[in-house]
């Protein structure tokens, strides 16, 4: 006999999230990783192609994916509920850009292109999923609200890009989806 899946109680948390605009958005915060469990939040960060954003640790890390994996973006709307509110328990997400964007598959499907500040990012078809320093941080439970979201398409842990522009990006700057 199968597991029950009882994760549908979880949607009426992401349902009832602020909505994010979908083609207009903004940054609310750049991150750095500076070390495990260790961030930094300077205001701008600069991302170059191959690299990832310079200063963070992500290219260390043995399962990145540079060329798939280079930024990773996640809703601040969906962020702020999993750390009812507390912004320096926003930075440990992992994330280098708290978007305020919908960040759904059906608005950004792999392939759509974000002008941000001065850079451009694609958005990639790899998912992404909560991983066990994100279940460290936020708990079980905001882990599987994040699956939750991912598995209905609506990406509740964010979305992963590439650069194809290197640039500055900056808290504040606004997010352009580039469509076609």
């Amino acid at each position: 006999m199968g597991l029950l899946d009882l994760s549908f109680r979880f949607d009426p948390w992401f349902l009832g999230l602020p909505q994010s605009p979908l083609e207009r958005g903004r940054v609310h915060r750049v991150v750095l990783r500076t070390g495990r469990g260790l961030r930094a939040t300077p205001g701008e960060i600069r991302v170059e192609s191959g690299r990832g954003a310079v200063g963070d640790s992500w290219p260390t890390h043995e399962f990145s994916v540079a060329a798939k994996n280079e930024i990773a973006l996640i809703n601040v709307h969906v962020l702020r509920s999993l750390s009812d509110g507390d912004e320096t328990k926003m930075a440990l997400s992992g994330d280098q850009i708290q978007a305020d964007l919908e960040l759904s598959e059906a608005n950004l499907p792999p392939g759509t292109r974000l002008a941000i500040g001065t850079a451009v990012l694609e958005v990639t078809d790899l998912p992404h999923r909560p991983c066990m320093h994100f279940v460290e941080r936020f708990g079980a439970t905001a882990a599987k609200k994040v699956a939750r979201a991912n598995r209905k398409g609506r990406r509740g842990r964010g979305v992963l890009c590439r650069i194809v522009t290197d640039g500055v990006i900056r808290d504040g700057d606004e997010i352009v989806v580039v469509r076609g």
